[in-house]
């Protein structure tokens, strides 16, 4: 078996596109949504002039965005994560720093 970080460098980990809820409470949720989503979409093409199409421009620009707050947020977690691995490696040296900083 490979280590992780092999499978990282030869491009076989893809955290953004691997990633995917499973719960049935999300699933769930997201059909509700999406059917949400369908039927306004439906009502803005009824309308003179039709405005659908505009709509799903603007949501495609919002949901662009995902991906970079999606990024950030592995990345926030992911240095998180290594800071805890530190902390327990280290020992109590965070809270050594931390008493001698707020003297």
């Amino acid at each position: 078996m490979k280590s992780i970080l092999s499978a990282l460098y030869e491009g076989k980990i893809f955290p953004e596109e691997q990633y995917s809820p499973k719960s049935e409470e999300y699933r769930k949720i997201y059909q509700e949504h999406y059917r949400h989503y369908d039927d306004f979409i439906e009502t803005l093409s009824k309308l003179n002039p039709p405005l659908d199409k505009r709509f799903i421009e603007i949501m495609d620009e919002q949901f662009d965005l995902i991906s970079y707050d999606f990024s950030e947020m592995f990345i926030d977690g992911f240095r998180l994560g290594a800071r805890m691995i530190i902390d327990i490696f280290q020992g109590d040296i965070y809270i050594r720093e931390n008493e001698s900083s707020s003297k």
